[in-house]
């Protein structure tokens, strides 16, 4: 019997398969987010699909409950990436097709009447079980949790190398000295770097980036 995967299906027109991240957005229930799978790029794609497969990915009941707190292997949170690098694609329900396995094909909007009839109606993320805040609202204080998460483990990494670079220094300027006592004044004492900018970092290379960085339709 083929295994039963959750949050996956196709699009009704193209038959292109995608992934659900969200069922329905809470401003045009009508509509949903999703990612073409097939579509990402290869440094993604891996990650992305294993997330979705992974226990944590199958207990969710919506993709991006799970999403918003797995990273990529560069350590950026996975829905914080899809949104900003354009993956993310909102589509109408009624043009989804839900195939958890290939002998079943559910309609999107079908799932969700099921849903609500099991819920009596209420939305699984409503602003009462959110502490009133909107469903956008809480999924972006998520993103920003992690993303605070990951920096700590950025700068803990970097001022780890940082004191093996010092230490590394020391035991060369040392060293140095050992084969000329004439250094040991400029050991002590190590040049200056300029405090010119580095190449790129000025703010017209800066907001080059930026605008390059900009998804386009």
């Amino acid at each position: 019997m083929a295994a039963f995967i959750k949050h996956v299906g196709k699009h009704k027109g193209t038959s292109t398969r995608l992934s659900v991240v969200f069922m329905r957005l809470p401003d045009e229930p009508e509509s949903a987010l999703a990612v073409y799978s097939d579509s990402l790029p290869d440094k993604y794609h891996d990650d992305f699909m294993s997330a979705i497969e992974s226990k944590e990915g199958q207990a969710a009941k919506e993709l991006y409950e799970v999403l918003s707190r797995k990273v990529f292997w560069n350590g950026q949170t996975m829905l914080d990436t899809l949104h900003r690098e354009g993956l993310l694609h909102k589509i109408p329900c009624d043009s989804i097709i839900m195939t958890p396995n290939p002998s079943t094909s559910l309609p999107l909007p079908d799932l969700l009447t099921q849903m609500d009839e099991i819920t009596g109606g209420k939305a699984t993320n409503s602003p009462e079980e959110m502490g009133q805040q909107t469903f956008s609202e809480n999924v972006q204080e998520q993103i920003d949790m992690d993303a605070v998460g990951n920096n700590k483990k950025i700068a803990q990494n970097l001022l780890t190398q940082a004191v093996m670079l010092e230490n590394e220094a020391t035991r060369k300027r040392t060293e140095a000295v050992r084969f000329d006592p004439s250094l040991a004044e400029k050991a002590e004492k190590p040049a200056k770097r300029s405090r010119g900018r580095p190449a790129g970092t000025t703010a017209k290379a800066m907001k080059a980036r930026a605008e390059a960085a900009v998804p386009t339709e």
